[in-house]
């Protein structure tokens, strides 16, 4: 569609934007094409537009004429300044770069100046440094010059001033030229250190070989030297101190070894001084202190008259150290006694050593001091000396070996009623269990019962002190075989059926029914005498004890009271302890060397201890009498109840080595299950028989060292072991043919004949002579005895027999209803009758 819009609308369009900016409103106009014909029309109107600009701006100039003349009137007077300014800049420029010239020519200048300075201080540095050349090289000719002519402190001196010299040259960074001087000086040092060596060497002779040593005053050389002036150079170059040791070293070699130290043959050097001769010469058989002192004091006045006092007192700091030690060790400590006999002879020994100390000291010597604290640690040393002999003595006791076996005897004195004739010997073969009571109230507190029925089939052993953790001063409840304190009666086996710790000794008789009565009893007072065998070893060591307590006594008489070493009076009581804790830590090695050792072992701990406590109590009745110092200071209680805490262990352990041997012989029998079976019925015959050949050997080694009650009391309590374990095993046995009952039954009996070691020892006879009939005590000493032959009665026994022993008999006593039901069932096959009877048993337990 052909445009509509007109020429002069394109040209109004364009016109008002170039003028404003802005777009035509119409949006015919905007999206209308431009016709080339309407160009005449818009360049009229633009023209006319310019022509009307011009005008409005010349109509504004001719208003603003007088500012605009002004503004380039300044416009021009600043270029001018400008062009100023430029010519100023230009000038200072080139002004500039005419004192870089001058400032070049003088840096030029004063280099020269310092290259001049530079020169001048190298030559006089250099002829200062070629001075001092010269003067360390004349030195050095000097020091060559004076050693030849034997002024050797002048020649050190002149050395030292030459070196210190070459040290002020090589702090120069003159390293060569010094470096040069330097090897000269040092062959110069080496010169002047021989020619002080052959002078040393010639005033301090040692000849090994004659074992002589000689100092002298000078020496004739050149010149003549005396030994002060070696001495001095010697210091001058730290020289002395290593010539100090070395001449100590040859000295000790040559004179002081073989003075102090004795010989095989017991002799010593025999010490002479001539003149400036020192030397050893023959043997010497006077061994004494007092020689040795004299001979010392030689040494010490020959060395501090004959060296300067600025090698005498150094070479004592190194000399008298060893010396001194050598001296106490070598012969003052084994001079120290070990007892009282020779405290005269030591109280000299310590007056002489006092003596020497200040003699020594008298010459400005050390070592006083160190000799002084011995004499005043005398009665600590005897002391410790004392306690080192005692503990020897012990040891060598112990290697020595147990020696011979004696016998000895323990009595005591106990209450007992008249009718207890187990004790009193009175009718005890014809009624050995008449005198037990069926009343606990009235039972006599040492009687012998059979045990009560344990509650538990496993035998308690802890009493025995095989804990080893329990504490060795803690009472043991173990019935030992015979104990330590006055009021221990289980080893007089008045609890010799109490195996276990915490059963108590007035036990319920077997024939305790409930029907009580009273026994009215008359007691009396019986001595009970026994015999055991101890080594020759308690003896000894109670000896040493009582000497060492008399000893004691003895230092705090008033007639030991100026002694030096009465302040160890209370001290020595402290040793019986130590002996006694010595004997129990070494005792167990040696004595396990014997048979019987551990035995024997426990007899001496516990006869030891009853000497000891009476000992004990004995000197606490003494203490009025005895010096205040030591009255009441010794307490052996708790060593005594330490070593009897040991040998009851030592019971212990061996009762439970015994034990654990006898158990694994019965497991050899496998639980008697195949006791009738190839091939295990022959390992069952071996187990009893090893057993029983066991405890025969057991009782042929102890009863030559046990008194007879503790025998059978041991016997009984490793029998009641092995009784127990078979009952166990038989009763886990859930089906027992008749022949295994049969066998089980002649085990029992083998176990049985055992019975013939548990015969008491004979009785007293009757005033007619008449012998009476002896019985084995073995219910008495063994817990599970009757138990165990009630076990082999019922093995052999028909139902109504069991029966009967259950309703009439006592063997309720010792086997509950469940242990006999569970016999009868692995006994009988099931029937009408052992229902029957089982059912019997079962009723008749409830009423028990």
């Amino acid at each position: 569609m052909p445009s509509q819009i007109s020429d002069d609308a394109f040209g109004q369009a364009l016109l008002h934007s170039i003028q404003d900016g802005g777009y035509p409103e119409a949006e015919e106009v905007i999206s209308a094409e431009l016709p080339s014909s309407a160009l005449p029309e818009i360049l009229e109107l633009l023209g006319q537009a310019r022509v009307d600009i011009k005008a409005s701006i010349r109509e504004l100039s001719r208003d603003t004429a007088p500012d605009i003349n002004g503004w380039i009137s300044q416009a021009k007077q600043l270029r001018d300044d400008i062009e100023a300014s430029r010519i100023t800049a230009e000038e200072i420029v080139r002004q500039a770069k005419d004192g870089e010239q001058l400032q070049a020519s003088v840096q030029d200048a004063d280099s020269k100046v310092n290259l001049l300075n530079g020169e001048v201080i190298f030559n006089e540095t250099l002829a200062e440094t070629l001075a001092q050349i010269q003067n360390i090289r004349y030195t050095l000719a000097s020091v060559q010059e004076a050693a030849l002519s034997d002024r050797l402190v002048e020649s050190v001196d002149l050395l030292e001033n030459a070196e210190n010299e070459l040290q002020i040259l090589r702090s120069r960074d003159h390293a060569r030229i010094a470096e040069v001087l330097r090897a000269k000086a040092l062959d110069l040092r080496k010169g002047v250190i021989e020619t002080l060596t052959e002078c040393w060497d010639a005033l301090v002779r040692v000849d090994v070989s004659s074992q002589t040593i000689t100092i002298s005053h000078d020496i004739q050389r050149s010149a003549t030297i005396e030994i002060d002036t070696v001495v001095t150079a010697l210091t001058k170059l730290d020289l002395l101190r290593s010539k100090i040791l070395t001449f100590r070293k040859d000295f000790d070699t040559v004179i002081l070894t073989p003075r102090l130290q004795p010989q095989s043959d017991g002799t010593v050097g025999s010490l002479r001084i001539e003149g400036n001769d020192i030397h050893i010469s023959e043997r010497l058989l006077d061994t004494s202190i007092a020689t040795l002192s004299v001979d010392i004091s030689s040494i010490i006045e020959y060395l501090a008259t004959r060296l300067p006092s600025s090698v005498a007192v150094p070479l004592s700091e190194v000399l008298m150290p060893s010396l001194t030690s050598r001296l106490i060790s070598v012969w003052l400590s084994p001079s120290i006694p070990p007892d009282l006999d020779g405290m005269t002879d030591f109280q000299a020994i310590l007056g002489i050593v006092l003596k020497y100390a200040d003699k020594v000291e008298s010459y400005g010597w050390h070592g006083k001091d160190e000799l002084v604290e011995w004499v005043e640690r005398a009665p600590r040393v005897w002391l410790t000396k004392r306690r080192e002999t005692s503990l020897d003595r012990v040891r060598r006791l112990l290697v020595r070996g147990l020696g011979n076996a004696k016998t000895v005897e323990r009595i005591e004195t106990q209450v007992v009623s008249r009718g207890d004739d187990l004790f009193t010997g009175n009718k005890g073969g014809d009624d050995w269990d008449a005198g037990w009571s069926d009343n606990d109230e009235d039972e006599p507190p040492h009687s012998k019962k059979p045990p009560p029925r344990p509650e538990e089939e496993e035998e308690d052993v802890s009493a025995w002190g095989l804990d080893e953790d329990t504490n060795e001063e803690q009472t043991v409840k173990d019935p030992e075989p015979y104990g330590a304190s006055d009021v221990d009666n289980d080893a007089w086996g008045w609890r010799d059926d109490n195996d276990d710790g915490d059963v108590s000794p007035k036990a319920t008789s077997p024939r305790d029914n409930g029907n009580h009565t009273t026994s009215h009893r008359t007691e009396r007072e019986v001595t009970l005498k026994e015999t055991y065998n101890i080594t020759a070893l308690p003896e000894e060591i109670f000896e040493i004890i009582t000497q060492i307590v008399a000893d004691a006594e003895t230092l705090a008489h008033p007639r030991y009271a100026e002694s030096p070493i009465n302040p160890a009076a209370a001290g020595l009581l402290s040793l019986p302890a130590l002996v006694l804790a010595m004997y129990r830590a070494t005792a167990p090695n040696y004595y396990a060397q014997a048979p019987s050792g551990s035995m024997f072992l426990y007899n001496d701990s516990l006869w030891l201890g009853e000497q000891l406590r009476s000992f004990d109590r004995e000197q606490a009745s003494r203490a009025l009498d005895v010096n205040p110092r030591v009255a009441g200071k010794l307490d052996l209680s708790a060593a005594i109840s330490a070593l009897e805490g040991f040998g009851k262990r030592c019971y212990g352990k061996e009762m439970e080595s015994q034990r654990t041997i006898l158990g694994d012989l019965l497991d050899g029998a496998q639980g008697f299950s195949n006791c009738t079976e190839h091939p295990f019925a022959q390992e069952c015959d071996i187990a009893i028989a090893s057993v029983v050949d066991r405890l025969r050997d057991v009782h042929q080694q102890w009863k030559v060292v046990l008194s007879h009650s503790a025998l059978l009391q041991s016997l009984g309590s490793l029998l009641s072991t092995v009784c127990n374990k078979i009952i166990v095993d038989v009763e886990d046995m859930g089906d027992i043919s008749e022949v295994q009952s049969q066998r089980l039954a002649s085990f029992c009996n083998r176990i049985a004949s055992l019975e013939e070691l548990f015969t008491p020892e004979q009785p007293r006879r009757s005033s007619s002579g008449d012998n009476q009939a002896v019985m084995p005590l073995t219910a008495v000493y063994t817990l599970h005895w009757l138990k165990f032959q009630y076990l082999s009665n019922i093995l052999e026994s028909s139902l109504v027999d069991i029966k009967y022993l259950w309703s009439e008999g006592e063997l309720s006593l010792y086997f509950s209803a469940e242990e006999v039901i569970d016999l009868v069932e692995a006994l009988f096959a099931d029937s009408v009758h052992r229902r029957r009877a089982i059912g019997e048993i079962r009723r008749s337990s409830f009423g028990r």
